[in-house]
């Protein structure tokens, strides 16, 4: 059967779409989990049903998507927000076939439609980004964003630019500065942009775009000004309180996390670049890191800086996510793994034009990535799968179900504190009970946020400057509210990860995590 350009085009972009759409909503997390690198789905949740504000950098777009989706007359709060993980992710697979088969391959026939769509399957189910889709975190909406403005690079630096199609990179010009109200890690295709528009102005882009695309760009990120406007309303979730201008910097800067960046030790980032070839073995394979190589070698662009731009993504955001002192730093080598995608199809391409004598040793070959690639995926969902990973869940309704009347509990950390979050402040429950979280209360904007969540409860004097680095303001509040009980939450990390709580009642309340070790 024949079919038509358009066809070709509606089949390479659909196909990995609807395969990882239809993957993900099987393997989704139904409950909050802690699973995949989920710590913060509470904060976000409570921050999106509150109207509030989540831990630095603020993410305005995520918000404001999550919001919306809240319209949708579909499943519970949980599986709205989650819809902004999933759809996202499969999007951008679908795309990312759809640029593979117009910036790699340039042509459209049988053997190319069939590895575009198969570079959007790899992207789509390598291991990480699968894990992402299935959880309440910003990674999934940020790949569609890392796909648009890789193909905004990549038509800057590859294509000739007439005046009706130099119009389309406004459009993804607002998308970067959308992608950076969701996740400011962006920020390091700018270069790759600016040199972008350098070569696409000796292209025939008019000067007139370039400026266009700047006051697009900052258009979109004008989506951080909702923040102080959500954070006036006071809100039970509002990091920072960016209504002032101090927290706003402080909450967009991501001043909290600043000293995490090379904070670690030279043994450390040793290992660090050790464990980056083998999380590039796990997702995609030896076979495939050897082709990626391959290809980001032997490869030809039509210009000659889109190579060197690879190599920057690529090595950029490795190295932030090597120095990066978090232990889910994995999260910021999304770009780095697109552009390992990329590497790989510019390898097949290049296979793709063997001479004949050698092309069916190609086709082999390729046919092996395949299978090694099919029988990959059932090891990777039982990896990733999060359908009956609720323990997070498991550990706020227990918790909720057994604390004290009026007691006041004392959490240490995010995943001891935003379980609680979601179901206290977003889903209303145990309105007669106060969370505190302990690091937190250091910050003048906690403190003011908890004196308005909890007008009933008597707190100490809230100091004046906007932190003073010490938890003894919180140390204070069981004293003043004697008549109350107050529990503390510790994390428990052995053999297996748990969560004890100690009521000054006497009772004790322990979480086992069954799946964490």
């Amino acid at each position: 059967m024949n079919i038509n350009n358009r066809q070709k085009q509606a089949l390479i972009f659909f196909l990995p779409t609807l395969v990882s759409l239809i993957i993900y909503l099987l393997t989704r997390s139904t409950r909050l989990t802690w699973a995949n690198y989920a710590n913060d789905s509470g904060d976000f949740l409570a921050a999106i049903l509150t109207s509030g504000v989540p831990h630095p950098t603020g993410y305005p777009t995520y918000l404001l998507m999550g919001s919306l989706l809240q319209l949708l007359p579909v499943g519970d709060p949980f599986f709205r927000v989650l819809l902004l993980s999933i759809v996202p992710t499969a999007l951008s697979a679908g795309l990312l076939a759809i640029i593979v088969q117009r910036f790699i391959f340039r042509i459209n026939n049988r053997i190319t439609m069939l590895v575009s769509i198969f570079s959007g399957l790899v992207w789509g189910l390598a291991p990480f980004l699968w894990s992402q889709a299935l959880i309440i975190e910003v990674q999934g909406l940020q790949s569609l964003f890392i796909v648009l403005v890789f193909w905004y690079c990549l038509i800057l630096f590859e294509e000739p630019h007439p005046f009706k199609k130099s119009i389309r990179l406004l459009f993804l010009a607002f998308c970067f500065g959308l992608g950076l109200g969701n996740h400011v890690t962006i920020l390091f295709f700018l270069l790759a942009i600016i040199a972008g528009n350098w070569v696409a102005t000796r292209n025939g882009l008019h000067r007139k775009f370039v400026f266009g695309q700047i006051i697009m760009i900052l258009l979109a990120s004008l989506i951080y000004l909702t923040l102080p406007v959500r954070a006036a309303s006071s809100p039970p979730i509002n990091w920072g309180n960016a209504a002032t201008w101090s927290g706003f910097w402080w909450l967009v800067s991501g001043q909290a996390y600043q000293g995490l960046l090379l904070n670690l030790k030279p043994d450390q980032i040793l290992s660090r670049i050790s464990a980056l070839a083998t999380i590039l073995r796990q997702q995609f394979g030896i076979v495939g890191v050897i082709l990626a190589v391959i290809g980001a070698v032997q490869y030809r662009y039509q210009s000659k800086l889109t190579g060197y731009v690879l190599l920057y993504l690529f090595a950029t955001y490795s190295i932030f996510a090597i120095i990066y002192g978090t232990d889910d730093s994995i999260v910021y080598l999304l770009p780095a793994f697109l552009v390992v995608v990329v590497w790989l199809a510019s390898a097949w391409y290049g296979l793709l034009n063997w001479q004949i004598g050698k092309r069916r040793f190609a086709y082999a070959l390729m046919v092996l990535v395949l299978i090694i690639f099919v029988f990959s995926i059932p090891a990777t969902w039982r990896e990733v799968d999060a359908r009956s990973k609720g323990e997070a869940a498991d550990y706020a309704e227990m918790t909720l179900g057994a604390l004290p009347h009026d007691a006041i509990i004392l959490t240490s950390a995010d995943p001891d504190s935003f379980p609680l979050w979601y179901y206290h402040f977003g889903l209303k429950q145990r309105s007669d009970i106060a969370v505190v979280v302990l690091p937190l209360t250091q910050f003048a904007w906690y403190q003011q946020t908890l004196i308005h969540n909890y007008p009933e409860i008597q707190f100490p004097e809230p100091i004046g400057i906007f932190t003073n680095k010490s938890q003894n303001w919180g140390e204070k509040i069981a004293p003043l509210n004697q008549e109350r009980t107050s529990c503390r939450s510790t994390i428990v990390r052995g053999e297996k990860f748990s969560i004890r709580i100690f009521c000054s009642d006497g009772k004790t309340i322990e979480f086992l995590n069954p799946s964490e070790s």
